[in-house]
């Protein structure tokens, strides 16, 4: 049994035997977002490796493609310095970016800026999509 079914039963209890063997409000409703809340955990697990991977191709589909863009501009050091950061630091590293790249907008233009931020948006828009997967 995986870890992800598991917790898909154990929630399957709380929700078809514990909650409704609960007499007083308030420790009923726990029971139930119990069962929600492992539900959700069930889901992010189950989830995990094809997600992991995911990410893994769009950070490197998103390097490339800043690669190539902050080639044809000239853009400020700090936002270069940024960049080189990204692939070693992860979350932290596109945090950083975004930060450099705000810090840049008017070096930059706001037809470049535009398109180095749109470009970051795809990648954190795909990510929020995946995570969504098992908060719903």
């Amino acid at each position: 049994m995986t870890p992800s079914d598991l917790l898909e039963r154990m929630a399957a209890t709380f929700k078809g035997e514990v909650g409704p063997a609960i007499e007083a409000d308030y420790p009923r409703t726990q029971a139930f977002l119990s069962a929600v809340v492992l539900q959700k955990l069930a889901a992010q697990l189950r989830l995990a490796e094809a997600h992991g991977e995911a990410e893994a191709v769009e950070r490197q589909a998103l390097r490339r493609d800043l690669e190539s863009m902050l080639r044809e501009i000239e853009a400020p050091q700090t936002l270069r310095d940024a960049f080189l950061a990204l692939a070693e630091n992860g979350d932290d590293g596109l945090c950083r970016f975004i930060e450099a790249l705000y810090g840049a907008r008017e070096e930059l233009g706001a037809a470049h800026f535009e398109a180095l931020l749109g470009r970051v948006r795809q990648t954190m828009r795909r990510t929020l999509d995946r995570r969504m997967e098992y908060a719903s």
